[in-house]
């Protein structure tokens, strides 16, 4: 759970800094123990979502994620909680993630992607998708990351990237990443979906409520390098 809150509480804490450098005598004690607060209870709230929500999770997985025998085939992820199913792991020659150092950490380098991909919520209903025949494209993967939130980055990016002699650690889903061909279907708490908003934008104009866990199946048709900012 740390890895994620520390996903959720960067935008709050990028803000907060690009606002309080401009500040002359600015007390960043104070700024540090705000920090450190508002993650503690940003960290209870998914805690106390989780209790409910977890079960439900798990519960989906074993009816919706199967192997040829029809036997339930699914892997919770420790860090994460996202629950996931590898259906194609995909050609791990056609991409290979890249980290750059920002805001003095690593981070990852985003790709373009072009993808075919289903967004239901637990009762089957879909809400979101590609057009049949159509993938949906983006040139660069941060706004779809922005727009469905951090299971998505999780579940693109890999567990490690070796570079600069370093394994820097990023905790995604699998090992290399998705790439190409890659085809992977989970389901999420909500933290890492739409949270505390309501979507109303999918394809199928069907609303998903604030504090709703999402499953989405995502197939990487093709992948590369970001075309835009």
């Amino acid at each position: 759970m740390k890895n994620i809150t520390k996903f959720l509480m960067a935008f709050l804490c990028l803000g907060m800094i690009f606002t309080s450098c401009n500040k002359d005598n600015f007390d960043w004690d104070a700024y540090y123990r705000q920090q450190e607060e508002a993650i503690k209870r940003e960290k209870a709230r998914q805690d106390s979502l989780y209790k409910i929500q977890g079960p439900l999770l798990l519960e989906y997985a074993k009816q919706n994620f199967k192997n040829d025998a029809g036997q339930p085939n699914y892997v919770v992820d420790d860090s994460t909680k996202i629950v996931y199913q590898i259906l194609n792991p995909g050609d791990k020659t056609s991409y290979t993630y890249k980290a750059q150092v920002g805001n003095g950490t690593y981070v990852i380098t985003s790709p373009s992607v072009t993808i075919n991909f289903k967004g239901q919520l637990l009762n089957g209903t879909v809400f979101d998708q590609s057009k049949e025949g159509t993938p949906t494209n983006y040139s660069n993967l941060s706004p779809a990351i922005k727009k469905y939130g951090g299971s998505w980055y999780y579940a693109f990016i890999p567990k490690v990237i070796s570079q600069d002699g370093r394994e820097l650690k990023f905790n995604g889903l699998t090992t290399t990443g998705l790439v190409k061909g890659s085809k992977i279907r989970f389901v999420a708490p909500s933290y890492l979906g739409f949270d505390q908003t309501e979507y109303k934008d999918g394809s199928e104009k069907v609303t998903v409520s604030k504090d709703t866990p999402v499953a989405y199946t995502i197939e990487i048709t093709a992948i590369g390098a970001a075309t835009s900012n």
